[in-house]
């Protein structure tokens, strides 16, 4: 997949249908794109911080991947697919 930036709205919106309407399982690049684009959208606009700045393994850096795999992959969706 081409490198879109993190903050970027296509990127986001390419990647839920691909995951939801064509099931694809996002790559762990790709998922840290879509947290790089939460971070930006939820903090890292306020407080200035980059995404490549918080700290792999913090607290914060957890949320933002598991909240990127969460909307890329949502439980229902999964569970779904299980039966």
């Amino acid at each position: 997949m081409n490198r879109i930036r993190a903050n970027s709205g296509k990127l986001f919106h390419e990647l839920l249908v691909r995951c939801l309407a064509e099931q694809h399982q996002p790559t762990a690049e790709e998922i840290d794109l879509i947290a790089g684009k939460i971070w930006h959208e939820s903090h890292g606009a306020r407080t200035g911080q980059p995404w490549p700045d918080v700290a792999r393994g913090s607290d914060t850096h957890r949320q933002m991947t598991e909240a990127a795999m969460m909307a890329l992959n949502p439980p229902a969706l999964s569970a779904a697919s299980l039966r």
